[in-house]
């Protein structure tokens, strides 16, 4: 019925009653049956309008009998018709005919420029009625035009839109398309490679069901040793016995006919049909064809034939069959044969089909199809576009004398020899058979064997020789051909199987030819562009053939080859017009009338002119514009072949051009102008007309302004075109050849790994990258496809328009630069003072900032020029505008040599790498790769590399991540300095998660082998004793790689030695490079995780096994050119979505969160470094599965990609990506294992959507339907976002939220815990603060402070907040709204009234507004009406501590504030586990005589001289330490961190009162591996040097005591010094400064346990100490002034500091050093760094230390020969007699005002009856002051205690400034900014303990 519609007039049919068995009627029933005999004869035909037997309408009991009668036959009718079907489909088919119907030729085959997989997709939409699509290179397009043309309602050939389906996979495409054929529909698809492998148990399928069905194969070559994109026929080949008839195109109009030759005879014969053709040679290559009308193909619809072998086959309840069924021996085998007559009648009817075509085109076409001599004696036989070649050149060949032919197989199955011999000319002697597939192991390949079986049948003794070409898309050339016919003229002597197009030096196949030999007809031009993907090259000479050909009314040929980087690397255009057909298929290799070179860099990397003919046209993109720029810059090689060919030279500075017009690095459409200008192939004016049209069609999606920016270009490239006039002299150039390049030694690169790396550069990557692979030989590759690794460290593109560079004295050192980089080119380096003084001129660097973990060390920002793309993240990232782009031809020499220095330096991180900022001090072992500029992909594995690189196994599936990550020859994961990094491995695109999970597995299972091995030999091998405590520590810590090391470390060193004593030792060892654990993942784009992988994904985390999945979300196939996923959200338009998107986003990570046992996370690193940071770290230290989604933005979204961070954040605030982290670690715990860290929707989703252009392209296609898709997907994210919100709360939590949405009023104790948190340290601070709080039985809700609803602020009893400050007093980003909020001047002094709040503040004094963020909060909310419990804590990052100092000051009195309960009063088990050994009988010893402290040095103190009188009350002494021997570096400012010991009268005494022996061991175990404590040391190492027994007591011991008491008397004692009421006497208590020992005496009865006293008394902690030389005068030797520190309690005992009593006690001298624990600490203070500034140096006491270093470093730098500045010493002591510590030195080097000393004045507060401080001296001299400070910009630096006298300074300064500069300005209000400034830019200094 539904054909009758289309084609005009009822289909009819033979009744029912005479064409029905009398079977089906007994099957009916008797009384049925009875029925139908009666109304049989009421189904004849009849005329409309006339009445049916029987019925009359005369009356009504007649009308209501005619009722009766008519229903039964109404029924009847409808059984017969659907039993006459059920009939047809069981009887046996006839077989089917092949017979020409008459067709009506086409009158109008329009001429259209397309390539071959629009050809197939352009039939394929005319013939189906369902199409299911997936992605897959090269055939992805087919599916993008059908899934566009449906989008657009477009009509097939019967009338009806299409309906185009995305399947997750080919596999899921291809079951699609069977159960579509299934029911009876015209159905087709498209795919390659491994989708088409994927697909073949459902062709087996399709194929033994007979079904009508038509499946398009753009040919690709399978994935094998490696990954190949590219064409060749082993994917078709490998389904040559599913029974599917198989139909090769030769080109791209073929590939329209065959296509429907296909479609057409699969109806014919029910045979389903595999159409395929070369992908990318003719799948992407662009030609004219004729195309056929849908009007036109509808006439050849076999409408009976569909109908009989389609239509009532379909699966209907109507009229069942029963399909798919399983069979037994008996019957299976008679099945499959019953099949054959179809297979038999095949052929015939497929050529009948093609005389059809060629009676409605003009075409025609054979199945077999010779071509060439008629007498041919020679003959090649092949398959696909290679054969166009073979027709040209063998063309060629008979005209000049050859007898050869060419035999064109189309339909390779079912073979047919029948029609095959008879295409074979008689005189034929030897065939050469051609394949583009190789079966490895197989007699001969497909082709070969079916023509050798074909020949040998007839009994001819027939030569039949075979071939291998063109594999992986390797070019098939006329010279290769005729090699093959030279061969075949050997006769018996002729290589019988041989490959062609390569060298085989090994197996010795390959045969020779000629490169330069080719057909190309006279009068065709030739054109080759030079282009960078991304610069729209391609696309602008996609549609230079379409309008040449169109509008030029030329023959038109376009290839695009590619290199395997993602955007930027190298694109070739090849491009042929002329009058004649073009038959080379083969890429231009000579005879060039035109080239043009896109980018500069190219000159120096490719033979750019060796196929240009000459007086040929060259145009250069590049910046160069005299003679002498260009003769600097090219190349001797491309210079010779200018002038040698007298090439017309052209240059064009296209990409200042397009960065000036807002291109980008789009340069297309002004190379094109100059094409179109140059060329000559049309008239300049047609063609630049043609261009504007053009430029309208192809970039109206991407809005107005990129249409407007495109066309000014067209006519901005007139003006910039430049004639070059070659200069003769260039001729003559005598070196031409190139050098083997000279590769730089990284000495962080193990030299084996440098060996292999440098020889593979040298003889493979150098070759590919040159695009001379082609060229190398067999014998060059190692079989099996492995390649080493750190290969792209020596590619060197220097591709960028533009480089990043730093302003060091902008930059706060975040390291965000590097975090954000995507191609690791942009890298924080740490050099100490040797480094920095040997760095090349030039290096930038300044002292490093942070904790004394940074000591000695000077930071630099460090870009690798020639690495870079220049996609500015850095620079839109950088919070300080501490970078900024410039032209990168104007930096790189300037940078080179500074990239090479960083990269050589030590590798270096005094940080904790599980921090934003520690983590970019690690060795990125992700870099330089392939990815786009901006890729939002690599910065979360270039993250993972550096937090777990050296221990990664990687799986990675197909896709963007495998090309950017794997692309031979350039491997961008890279190894450390020991040889260790990344193992990388990829599976195919649909099995990664098992490929993954089976590597992790394999691991595991040999890991545990090898921990056997190591058991029994502990139990059974006579093993040394270092041998065996190493093989048992290794056990103890078999699965922890950092715990282990030290173990593995010490096993690697010494099982070498012994192996050959036990056979199980040779075991192990073959086996130690599995005794570090390994760290796996598994990962990929959203194409593999949510469609095609998802299977096996979802199973691998159902597992439980310790693996780590990172999907890389992209939201779309982005490594296809993207297209729609699962991961794509609702409303995006893109390919396979054209028309928008409707089904919401798969919501991945709610789905992994029902397994309860994995962690999984949702993080975006540019909306929350930290987050990501923090969730990986989470991820792999988690003992199971882990998955983690990263946003990750791609320039296909239509963003600006050097925003796309702030991309990501906005992203985040409005709810369209949320922040997680679920840890199955925390319910364990009892916790709630959602952690939401996005808990507020901040902004509308809907403006962000419109900030992309996948999401604008629907408003502009249709606004109704996107206003209706935005509003759904808002609903959505915020339902999503308040389920998320509700699963991340406590019970209590949750039902205080469900109440307030309820309007109910919330009861209990509630505290609310805000934090400003911008490296996540406050954040881990408020969220550890609210599980206290829960401890205590309060409800607390931790939140940031702009994710929290601050309208319900005045509502909260209880606000306590946590607030980091950044910088120079700068809030956190997640902090800002709230701010802003609270700052509202319009909120009344009573909001707050109801609330009472305390604040903790996080900040550093070396900061100008020192924890401003916490201090102003507290003012506001005090303004407010707020009550506030205790005064704001300031936390400060200097302290020994650093948060924690302060915190644990101020938290136990908010407790005691607030009263709250104590947490249940039990002893918590010891972390450690301890023993003790008695020295007599113990074998246990300690690691060293001393232990060293982590981050200190052994370091020799060599000189201890007293300074003061002898006697007097303060003891000040000079010392020196020789760093000789050492390693310490220090930087002129530092101080020195001292580690001292406990003296030993008291230490004899607590141990003896402890009742332990000095000698006796102790064993520590430590399951937390905090390494606080060594595994083993002696009584008196724990007491003497490692525990502050002595020191103060925390808080937390005096709460242990009262858990140990025994005496209830002592417990209330302490309790009561605890609590609120006990707070003064408390504080009268530790007046006399109690130590540990004093407690422990104090309340016996506690008897602390040996385990709870090495967990509860912290380590001895360093005391920090002013350095007093500098490095540049004193060298090697260090020196410091200490004033001793001690003090009388107020009952008159004498204490004394650990520290200088430590350091009295010590008599060091030349010949015998002290060595002592010590660490440099970075200086707290800016030093100018130009010497000529003035400094006004205030020194307070042994304040003079820093600045006698500054002084003598300043004199030193002046007896170089350098100016020095003035200075001015302000010395403050108590006289001069005493205290006056280097006093001659500072007269002598005064000497009067004439010294370099320029002011000297000292201030001795009591040496007369007034004292005079330092602020008197400074005021004495103000009007110095203010010439060197304001005048001069000049420096301050203040040293010393802290007190009245620092103030004081500072306002003698302000005061000066106010005085003097009266007249230029200065209010006092101005002078206090002035000196602000001073402190914020670092000219202003205090340094103050």
């Amino acid at each position: 019925f539904f054909f009758a519609s289309v084609f005009g007039g009822p289909k009819m049919r033979t009744p029912w009653s005479q064409a029905a068995p009398q079977r089906i009627l007994k099957a009916l029933g008797h009384r049925q049956a009875r029925t139908l005999s009666r109304t049989a004869s009421n189904l004849e035909p009849r005329t409309p309008g006339t009445q049916e037997p029987g019925n009359t309408a005369t009356t009504g009991k007649q009308q209501q009998t005619s009722f009766s009668t008519a229903a039964p036959a109404a029924e009847a009718s409808a059984i017969a018709y659907n039993y006459e079907i059920l009939d047809r489909a069981l009887e046996h088919p006839d077989t089917p005919e092949a017979f020409v119907r008459d067709v009506v030729p086409c009158k109008n085959q329009k001429e259209v420029p397309m390539d071959g997989n629009q050809a197939a997709s352009y039939v394929a939409y005319a013939m189906s009625e369902t199409s299911f699509i997936s992605p897959i290179s090269p055939a992805t397009s087919m599916g993008e035009h059908m899934d566009n043309w449906a989008s657009q309602q477009k009509q097939n050939a019967f009338g009806q839109t299409v309906r185009v389906i995305t399947m997750q996979s080919e596999g899921g495409a291809v079951a699609a398309c069977h159960g579509s054929v299934a029911s009876g529909v015209l159905t087709s698809t498209f795919t390659a490679s491994q989708g088409l492998l994927l697909m073949i148990p459902n062709l087996y399928l399709i194929a033994g069901e007979l079904m009508p069905y038509v499946l398009h194969v753009s040919a690709r070559t399978i994935s094998k040793h490696a990954l190949s994109i590219f064409n060749d026929h082993s994917d078709v080949m490998a389904c040559r016995q599913t029974g599917f008839a198989m139909l090769c195109s030769f080109n791209v109009q073929e590939v329209q006919d065959l296509a429907l030759v296909a479609h057409i005879a699969s109806m014919r014969s029910r045979i389903p049909f595999l159409h395929f053709f070369d992908g990318f040679r003719t799948s992407h290559e662009i030609a004219k064809i004729k195309t056929i009308p849908y009007e036109d193909m509808r006439q050849l619809v076999p409408r009976d034939a569909l109908q009989k072998n389609l239509r009532d086959l379909a699966l209907n309840p109507q009229h069942p069959l029963i399909r798919g069924t399983g069979q037994r021996p008996d019957i299976f085998f008679q099945a499959t044969v019953a099949a054959g007559r179809f297979y038999e009648a095949c052929p015939d009817v497929v050529q009948a089909c093609m005389d059809e075509v060629a009676k409605l085109t003009g075409r025609q076409y054979k199945l077999y199809e010779y071509m060439g001599s008629p007498t041919a004696e020679r003959v090649v036989v092949m398959m696909g576009s290679a054969g166009e070649t073979a027709e040209d050149v063998i063309d060629y060949m008979n005209k000049n004398g050859e007898n050869v032919g060419l035999l064109k197989v189309r339909l390779y199955r079912p073979w047919s020899a029948k029609h095959f011999l008879a295409e074979l000319p008689e005189t034929v002697k030897s065939i050469a058979v051609l394949d583009r597939t190789r079966e490895d192991g197989a007699q001969g390949n497909p082709l070969y064997l079916d023509v050798c079986s074909c020949i040998m049948d007839t009994g001819s003794p027939k030569l039949v020789v075979g071939g291998t070409y063109g594999l992986a898309s390797k070019e098939f050339t006329p010279g290769q051909l005729v090699s093959v016919f030279d061969n075949l003229a050997l006769g018996e002597k002729a290589k019988k199987r041989f490959v062609v197009g390569i060298n085989d030096d090994v197996t010795h196949t390959s045969l020779p030819f000629d490169e330069t030999f080719d057909t190309v007809p006279e009068g065709t031009t030739q054109c080759m562009f030079w282009g960078l993907g991304g610069d729209g090259t391609i696309g602008a000479n996609k549609a230079a053939i379409k309008n040449l050909a169109l509008d030029g009314g030329l023959n038109a040929q376009g290839y695009f080859s590619y290199d395997s980087h993602k955007e930027m690397g190298a694109t070739i255009s090849h491009l042929r017009f002329g009058e004649v057909p073009i038959r080379a298929h083969y890429m231009i290799n000579s005879g060039a009338d035109y080239i043009a070179c896109h980018h500069p860099s190219y000159v120096r990397k490719f033979d750019l002119l060796a196929a240009i003919k000459p007086g040929g046209i060259f145009v250069l993109n590049c910046p160069w514009t005299t003679i002498e720029q260009i003769e600097e810059n090219l190349t001797p090689k491309l210079k010779q072949d200018l002038a040698s060919r007298k090439v017309k030279f052209f240059v064009l500075d296209a990409t200042a051009l397009a960065l000036e017009l807002g291109l980008g690095m789009r340069i297309n459409t002004l190379m094109q102008s100059a094409f179109y200008r140059l060329s000559g192939v049309l008239p300049v004016e047609q063609a630049l007309e043609l261009l504007k049209v053009s430029i309208n069609e192809l970039y109206s999606k991407k809005g107005p302004e990129v249409v407007k920016a495109n066309l000014k270009a067209v006519d901005g490239a007139e003006a910039g075109l430049r004639k070059i006039e070659v200069p003769e002299s260039w001729a003559n150039v005598s070196d031409v050849s190139v050098p083997k390049r000279e590769l730089f030694h990284h000495v962080n690169v193990p030299d084996g790994v440098n060996k292999v790396v440098d020889k593979f550069i040298h003889e493979i990557m150098d070759p590919v990258l040159t695009l001379e692979g082609d060229r190398l030989p067999v014998s060059t590759f190692v079989p099996g496809g492995v390649m080493p690794p750190a290969t792209c460290m020596h590619e060197k593109r220097g591709l960028a328009p533009q480089v990043p560079v730093w302003s060091p004295d902008k930059c706060t050192q975040c390291n965000y630069c590097a975090i954000v980089c995507p191609h690791a080119v942009i890298r924080p380096f740490l050099c100490d003072r040797n480094e920095l003084q040997a760095a090349p001129e030039g290096f930038m660097a300044r002292k490093a900032t942070g904790g004394a973990e940074y000591a000695g060390m000077n930071f630099s920002i460090q870009i690798s020029t020639n690495d870079c793309t220049g996609c500015a993240i850095c620079v839109q990232s950088c919070p300080d505008d501490a970078l900024h782009m410039e032209p990168y031809e104007q930096v790189k020499a300037r940078y080179l040599d500074h990239w090479d220095y960083a990269i050589s330096l030590p590798q270096r991180n005094p940080a904790d790498k599980n921090t934003v900022k520690g983590s970019q001090f690690q060795l990125p072992m992700l870099e330089f790769s392939g990815a786009c500029p901006g890729c939002g992909e690599t910065p979360y594995v270039k993250l993972v590399t550096q937090l777990f690189g050296d221990r990664m196994v990687i799986a990675n599936a197909s896709g963007c991540s495998s090309v950017w990550g794997g692309t031979a020859t350039t491997n961008p994961y890279t190894v450390n300095e020991k040889g260790f990094g990344p193992a990388w491995g990829r599976s195919l695109f649909e099995d990664n998660a098992e490929y993954g999970f089976g590597m992790a597995m394999g691991t595991k299972q040999r890991r545990m082998k090898l921990k056997l091995d190591v058991e029994k030999a502990l139990g059974t091998c006579d093993l040394p004793k270092t041998l065996r405590s190493s093989f048992e520590g290794w056990l103890g810590c078999f699965d922890n790689y950092d715990k282990s090391a030290k173990f593995v470390d010490w096993i690697e060193k010494s099982l070498p030695k012994h192996v050959h004593e036990d056979p199980l030792l040779q075991e192990i060892y073959d086996c130690m490079d599995l005794l570090r654990p390994q760290s796996h993942w598994i990962i990929g784009g959203d194409g593999w995780a949510y469609d095609i992988g998802y299977g096996g994904l979802d199973h691998v985390l159902s597992r439980g096994e310790n693996v780590n999945i990172m999907v890389l979300d992209t939201e779309m196939y982005s490594n296809t050119g993207g297209q729609s996923s699962k991961s794509t959200q609702k409303g995006t338009v893109l390919k396979f979505a054209q028309s928008g998107k409707k089904e919401m986003k798969k919501d991945l990570g709610m789905m992994a969160m029902t397994y309860g046992n994995v962690y999984v996370a949702s993080i975006a690193i540019g909306a929350n470094y930290n987050q990501s940071v923090q969730a990986i770290r989470e991820a792999e230290a988690y003992d199971g599965p882990s998955l983690l989604l990263c946003y990750s933005p791609c320039i296909d979204w239509g963003i600006d990609m050097q925003y796309q961070m702030e991309s990501q954040r906005i992203a985040v605030d409005s709810g369209y990506w949320k922040l997680y982290r679920y840890d199955p670690r925390l319910a364990a715990q009892g916790k709630v294992p959602l952690q939401l860290d996005s808990a507020k929707i901040k902004s509308d989703v809907k403006k962000f959507l419109e900030t992309q252009n996948r999401f604008k392209q629907l408003l502009r296609k249709d606004k109704k339907k996107a206003t209706e898709y935005f509003e759904d997907l808002s609903v959505s994210l915020h339902q999503s976002h308040e389920d998320l919100k509700r699963k991340s709360m406590d019970n209590f939590e949750l039902l205080d939220h469900l109440k307030a949405m309820l309007g109910e009023a919330t009861t209990g104790e509630r505290a609310l815990v805000l934090y400003a948190s911008e490296t996540g340290t406050a954040a881990d601070v408020a969220k550890m603060f609210q599980a206290e709080l829960k401890r205590r039985n309060v409800r607390a809700k931790c939140q940031a402070m702009d994710d929290y609803d601050f309208d319900n602020l005045p509502n909260e009893n209880k606000v306590f907040m946590i607030a980091a400050t950044c910088g120079q007093g700068e809030f956190p980003d997640n902090s800002k709204a709230f701010l802003k909020a609270i700052s509202n001047p319009a909120l009344p002094s009573d909001w707050l009234a109801n609330t009472q709040f305390a604040v903790f503040a996080l900040g550093d004094t070396a900061y100008v507004y020192y924890n401003k963020v916490g201090k102003d909060f507290d003012d506001r909310f005090a303004e407010l009406g707020a009550q506030r419990l205790v005064p704001v804590g300031l936390a400060n990052e200097k302290d020994d501590e650093k948060w924690e100092t302060a915190w644990t000051e101020w938290v136990p009195e908010l407790y005691g504030e607030l009263q709250l309960e104590s947490p249940k009063e039990e002893l918590p088990p010891p972390t450690f586990i301890v023993k003790v050994e008695s020295h007599a009988s113990t074998s246990l010893s300690a690691e060293t005589d001393i232990v060293l402290p982590a981050g200190a040095k052994l370091v020799p103190m060599k000189k201890a001289e007293l300074l003061s009188p002898e006697g007097y009350e303060r003891d000040i002494r000079h010392f020196e330490l020789d760093l000789s021997e050492t390693s310490v570096t220090y930087n002129l400012g530092d101080s020195l961190g001292i580690w001292p010991w406990n003296k030993k009268e008291h230490v004899e005494e607590f141990v003896a009162w402890y009742k332990m022996n000095l000698h006796d061991m102790i064993s520590v175990e430590d399951p937390t591996d905090s390494e606080k404590l060594p595994s083993v040391l002696s009584v008196e190492q724990a007491f003497t040097q490692v525990l502050d027994i002595f020191g103060r007591p925390s808080r937390r011991f005096y709460e242990l005591l009262t858990l140990l008491a025994k005496d209830p008397k002592e417990v209330e004692e302490i309790k009561h010094l605890m609590s609120k009421d006990g707070k003064e006497d408390f504080k009268a208590f530790l007046k006399e400064t109690p130590n540990y020992f004093d407690l422990m005496k104090k309340w016996p009865s506690a008897q602390v346990p040996l385990d709870y006293l090495l967990e509860y008394v912290p380590l001895i902690k360093p005391r920090l100490y002013s350095i007093a030389s500098a490095p540049e005068t004193d060298g090697d030797t260090m020196q410091l002034c200490i004033v001793a520190d001690d003090w009388y309690t107020p009952s008159g005992k004498y204490c004394h500091g650990l520290t200088t009593r430590y350091l009295r006690g010590l008599a060091p001298s030349d010949k015998h050093p002290v060595p002592i624990a010590a660490r440099v600490n970075t200086a707290s203070f800016t030093l100018p760094a130009n010497p000529q500034v003035p400094m006004i140096l205030v020194a307070l006491g042994t304040g003079i230390a820093p600045c006698r270093a500054l002084i003598r470093d300043r004199i030193t730098a002046g007896e170089r020969g350098e100016a020095m500045g003035p200075m001015g010493l302000f010395f403050g002591v108590r006289n001069r007699a005493s205290e006056y510590s280097y006093g001659e030195d500072w007269d002598s080097l005064h000497d009067d005002g004439k010294g370099p000393l320029t002011v000297l004045a000292p201030a001795f507060s009591r040496d007369q009856k007034e004292k005079i401080y330092v602020q008197h001296r400074l005021q004495d001299h103000s009007a110095l002051i203010y010439d060197w400070i304001v005048k001069q910009n000049g420096y301050y630096l203040l040293c010393g205690p802290g007190g009245p006298p620092c103030a004081a300074s500072k306002q003698a300064v302000i005061d000066a400034i106010t005085e003097h500069g009266a007249a230029d300005g200065f209010t006092k209000e101005k002078a206090e900014q002035y000196v602000t400034d001073m402190q914020i830019s670092g000219r202003f200094n205090e340094e103050v303990w």
